[in-house]
């Protein structure tokens, strides 16, 4: 199957990025065979993308499919209180449930122009049932994933400092106190990789240790081995949050205090780890993540709405690690748009300086394509428009009033389009948006099942908030606790009493 693009704006990384170029791009089979002015190619599908700018597809490197149909059900809560509530939408869930999520999930990334989607997934119990019903709603919306199945062997009651003995054992089980042995996880996690595969490209494997809090070093070392044997990329959870650190400073003594040193000595820093987050890590930590070659994966918006503070954007930038961008689950950020998250790594690096910082709309338009593509090794694959790469790229109206008048396609990209403008997404030179509906998917039917499920899930997270009203006096505690200690840096503005 053959496709030709006619007369796009093509906008890449190395065109001219206000004003790009007008050509043709020739996709053959789900790759780009060739892009330049006037192609022919007999036979082909031909796509009029006269007045149209032609982008690589976004790269989503940080994501949870486990909790989409929550949306809009949670605000005004810091991570701690909100994981009582949301995290439990990861288990003993019903099969139309996964499917109906991770479908749900997937369709609004490919809406907003994600092709590639980083999930790190969470299921319980760990089943080839479950598994399968997520990865086949992912190739029933077409979209590439980056997969990994979520592990841990610590429960959430060992990660939350205090909690133990502030809050009563009857509320111990709202907080979490499953544990589950590291061997039998880890062996699952290899079959599955050798019995699904990669699923003709559209699947790249990676393994994700939720939080180096919630893991023993066995099976931080573990993933490590697996990682290096298959070289396969890591994604991980990192001080998201100032109780985050406060915990590693004191539960992790033996490790200088530092949630990186842990995962240093087990052997994860380096070219196949993503941090996820990374809000509140100290200097020499900051050295050592660059030093490594660590990616980290910034997600601006869940960090805002969870109370999490502001990344270190600029420090980050300084000493030359790779950033990527997220925008992690759908009830801590509302909404799968990597438009909004590139605008707010722009925005929020003034933050930490009035001066000039060259954070500008290309980097951002960089970090959501190939930085995100690098994560995992798929940088000479996705995240550019370029022969050789894969047929993933979105059509954008350039009649939108986003782009009234065309100025600069990158800035107005990154700065003034809402996704309103996105009019038709590729993957893998299959068009599964076209003309803002999705061709594999009857959209309106999909809603109805949808909403036939929703009873069920709005029954349980009132019950889950029944639990997290007798639980919230106990985090206030960890709360107040975890700021009355003092720290060398900061991640808010103004002020910040608990009283």
């Amino acid at each position: 199957m053959k496709i030709l693009i006619r007369g796009g704006r093509i906008l890449d990384l190395k065109t001219d990025l206000d004003d790009p170029p007008v050509r043709d791009l020739l996709i053959d089979g789900d790759s780009i065979a060739a892009i330049a002015p006037d192609l022919a190619a007999p036979g082909a599908e031909i796509i009029d993308a006269r007045g149209m700018l032609v982008i690589p597809g976004f790269v989503n490197a940080h994501y949870h499919s486990h909790d989409v149909l929550a949306r809009g059900m949670f605000e005004d809560l810091a991570l701690e209180y909100w994981g009582t509530l949301a995290g439990p939408l990861g288990s003993r869930r019903s099969l139309a449930e996964v499917r109906a999520r991770t479908l749900a999930g997937a369709l609004e990334c490919l809406h907003n122009g994600i092709t590639t989607v980083q999930d790190m997934s969470s299921f319980s119990p760990m089943s080839e049932e479950y598994l399968d019903t997520i990865l086949d709603a992912d190739a029933q919306a077409g979209i590439r994933v980056i997969f990994s199945v979520t592990v841990r062997d610590l429960s959430q009651l060992d990660t939350i400092p205090w909690i133990r003995e502030l809050a009563p054992q009857e509320l111990h089980e709202v907080i979490g106190t499953q544990r589950d042995a590291a061997g039998p996880q880890m062996d699952f996690v290899a079959r599955q990789i050798e019995r699904i595969g990669d699923r003709n490209g559209m699947v790249r494997w990676a393994l994700s240790p939720s939080a180096p809090q919630r893991c023993t070093p066995e099976l931080l070392e573990a993933v490590a081995d697996l990682s290096r044997r298959r070289n396969l990329p890591v994604y991980t959870h990192v001080y998201e949050t100032r109780v985050q650190r406060i915990f590693a400073q004191d539960r992790l003594s033996a490790y200088g205090g530092s949630a990186v040193k842990f995962m240093e000595a087990a052997g994860l820093l380096g070219p196949r780890l993503t941090i996820a987050h990374g809000v509140w890590p100290l200097d020499d930590e900051l050295d050592l993540i660059a030093g490594s070659g660590t990616h980290v994966v910034l997600n601006m918006l869940s960090n805002l709405k969870l109370k999490s503070g502001v990344a270190p954007i600029l420090e980050y930038r300084s000493r030359g690690v790779e950033l990527a961008l997220g925008c992690d689950n759908c009830s801590c950020s509302d909404a799968q748009s990597m438009l909004q998250v590139m605008k707010l790594f722009c925005l929020l690096s003034a933050v930490s300086s009035p001066r000039p910082t060259t954070v500008t709309a290309a980097e951002a338009f960089r970090a959501a394509t190939l930085g995100g593509a690098s994560t995992a090794g798929l940088s000479e694959v996705v995240g550019a428009l370029r022969s050789g790469y894969k047929a993933d790229m979105v059509l954008i109206d350039l009649s939108d009033t986003a782009y009234l008048p065309f100025n600069s396609a990158v800035r107005q990209l990154v700065y003034s389009d809402s996704g309103r403008s996105i009019r038709s997404v590729i993957v893998g030179g299959r068009v599964v948006l076209r003309d803002g509906r999705a061709t594999r998917v009857d959209e309106a039917g999909f809603g109805e099942e949808v909403e036939h499920l929703m009873p069920t899930v709005r029954t349980d997270v009132r019950r889950m908030r029944s639990g997290y009203e007798k639980l919230r006096p106990f985090l206030d505690e960890v709360h107040r606790r975890a700021w009355a200690r003092p720290l060398p840096i900061d991640r808010f503005v103004g002020s910040r009493s608990l009283k």
